[in-house]
């Protein structure tokens, strides 16, 4: 008892030891796994804030510089000073200079209102659709006398030519659309005339500058402004200028960056949204909308672009994410090498523990099976010290109950050996062919005297022409004594006993029947288990024999079947091979 005590408590620390371990190593793998995603959260963090920066400074540059010919040259310069007498040559340098250094008008014009004419002043490398050619440079003071007169009088629609990159138009096809737009504004007494329209089948924005005469905006002055070419813009302007701003505000990141319009359509980059991604809209205005709110139409469509910067393929968040993808690989990979070594060592132990047990039972059960013939025969041993009190006639049958009580003993000890033989592996069989007959008969030779006394009938039947088994006569036969055995000891007295052989299927079966008290269903069920596993338990006639019976027909590569019902009967089959 105290030592079925101690291995319950070693069971059990043993248990308490792997659960605590397993959560150690679980609690280490969750706490491993949170460090290396916060420290991969903490590089992807510090790149988007770099992200955001950058999205950040990008759309200041844009929009300053979106901003700069409306801020730097309509609002600051004086368009309506008197013209001077060679106001072309003085107003073709000053517009030259501006298309220097703003790359997205594409044209400036001037109009003093009333019947004036409109005078366009354009690139002569990137002339509009609607702006005629420029004549040939010989015509130059005719025309620039003809620019004169058209301060008093519509000129004809003609585009001179003057010695600079710029290219002048006097009232081409579109100015009567601008006149036209330019005077809503001019209605509504407001200092900026801003809108979108189509220009010979081309979308452009109008920004444009309105003077008046007096305080109370009734009498216009003037209206210079310049024209932006958005078809031009969408190709090339954002392009050029993401170009030169990109490199400075980068930080050092592989950065992707994409520049959407209000239809979500691309027009610079490859759409990109892996994370970290930062986002930003701009107006499509090519003006200051902040300081002049109240001089901007109220009906102006405010066409939202989008900038979007995405750091996916950063070489160090790409590091990042490898080694924190090969040090979780890595950690769970000891983790679980972890986990199966210590389910071995689990296993082990149980193991170890489960044989200390089986042991401990399969002696109290051997011993309680020496117990009985041992006594038996001390009882014997006594009387015959005190024969000279005993009758002659009972003394002479007490050698046959020594014979029998020996004959007891010695299966015991052939079953200790046999248990001892067939669970080592270093011991082999010795297979010979043999008849199923002549196993069975020596099996049942030792137990003449013995049935002959109790009375019980013994039935042998033996099929004619069955062909030999190979087996291990040794083993073969203490298999069968055993069922025998057991048989004998259960059976009523003066039951019947029936031991058969018969052949089906290339399968010698050899069979023992009783009408004895039967095995339980418990038990039955214990015989399929591994000899090295079972409990040893002799009180419901499921001993040592029949575990030794079941493996040593497990070795011959037979079928071993018990069916039993207690208070009826058992009947064991033994199934051989034939050879």
């Amino acid at each position: 008892m105290k030592s079925d005590r101690i291995t319950r408590l070693a069971l059990r620390a043993s248990s308490f030891l792997t659960i605590s371990v397993f959560l150690g190593i679980a609690t280490l793998l969750a706490f491993g796994y949170s460090v290396a995603r916060e420290w991969q959260q903490g590089v992807a963090v510090r790149i988007a804030h770099q992200n955001e920066e950058s999205a950040e400074l990008i759309i200041k540059a844009i929009t300053r510089d979106m901003r700069g010919a409306q801020a730097r040259i309509l609002a600051n310069r004086d368009w309506d000073a008197p013209l001077p007498a060679d106001f072309t040559r003085d107003m073709t340098e000053q517009v030259a200079t501006t298309f220097a250094r703003y790359p997205y008008p594409e044209s400036f014009f001037i109009w003093r209102g009333g019947h004036q004419s409109v005078l366009f002043f354009s690139r002569t490398t990137r002339l509009p659709r609607w702006m005629p050619p420029p004549r040939s440079a010989s015509t130059r003071e005719a025309q620039a006398r003809q620019g004169a007169a058209s301060r008093t009088a519509r000129s004809p629609k003609r585009s001179p030519v003057v010695n600079s990159p710029i290219a002048l138009a006097v009232d081409p096809p579109v100015a009567d659309e601008v006149r036209r737009r330019v005077l809503a504004s001019v209605e509504a007494q407001r200092r900026y005339a801003v809108f979108n329209t189509e220009l010979a089948g081309v979308p452009y924005q109008i920004i444009a500058r309105i003077t008046y005469a007096d305080s109370l905006r009734e009498h216009l002055e003037s209206v210079s402004g310049f024209t932006v070419n958005l078809d031009w813009v969408r190709k090339w302007y954002f392009a050029d200028i993401l170009s030169e701003v990109w490199p400075s505000v980068s930080g050092g990141l592989t950065q992707d960056i994409v520049l959407l319009d209000e239809n979500n359509r691309t027009v610079l980059g490859s759409n990109n949204e892996d994370q970290p991604v930062a986002q930003r809209a701009f107006p499509l205005l090519f003006m200051d909308s902040s300081d002049t709110a109240s001089d901007v139409p109220p009906d102006l469509r405010h066409t939202q672009w989008r900038i979007r910067i995405s750091a996916s393929r950063d070489p160090i968040l790409l590091s990042a994410r490898r080694r924190v993808d090969t040090t979780l690989l890595a950690t769970s990979f000891a983790v679980i090498l972890c986990g199966v070594s210590l389910m071995v060592t689990h296993k082990a132990v149980l193991s170890r523990v489960k044989v200390s047990e089986m042991r401990s039972r399969f002696v109290s059960s051997v011993t309680h099976e020496l117990k009985t013939p041992l006594a038996n025969i001390h009882a014997l041993a006594a009387t015959l010290a005190r024969q000279s009190q005993i009758p002659s006639e009972r003394y002479r049958d007490y050698p046959n109950l020594l014979v029998r009580e020996t004959n007891h003993l010695s299966r015991l000890v052939d079953n200790l050996l046999a248990y001892a033989r067939i669970t080592d592996v270093s011991e082999t069989y010795a297979f010979e062919p043999m008849a199923a007959a002549e196993i069975a008969e020596e099996a049942l030779r030792s137990f003449q005297p013995r049935l002959s006394e109790s009375g019980i009938t013994v039935q042998f039947e033996i099929s004619p022409d069955l062909p030999f088994v190979c087996v291990d006569q040794r083993a073969m036969t203490l298999a069968l004594t055993n069922l025998i055995e057991n048989a004998t000891r259960h059976v009523r007295d003066n039951g019947h006993i029936r031991v058969s052989t018969s052949c089906v299927d290339s399968v010698v079966s050899i069979e023992v029947q009783d009408d004895g008290c039967g095995i339980s269903t418990a038990k039955l069920a214990a015989l399929r288990e591994s000899i090295a596993s079972r409990e040893f338990s002799p009180s419901d006639g499921g001993g040592l024999g029949l575990a030794i019976a079941s493996k040593v027909v497990a070795d011959h590569r037979g079928t071993f079947t018990v069916d039993s019902v207690p208070g009826t009967g058992t009947r064991c089959v033994i199934g051989l091979p034939a050879c």
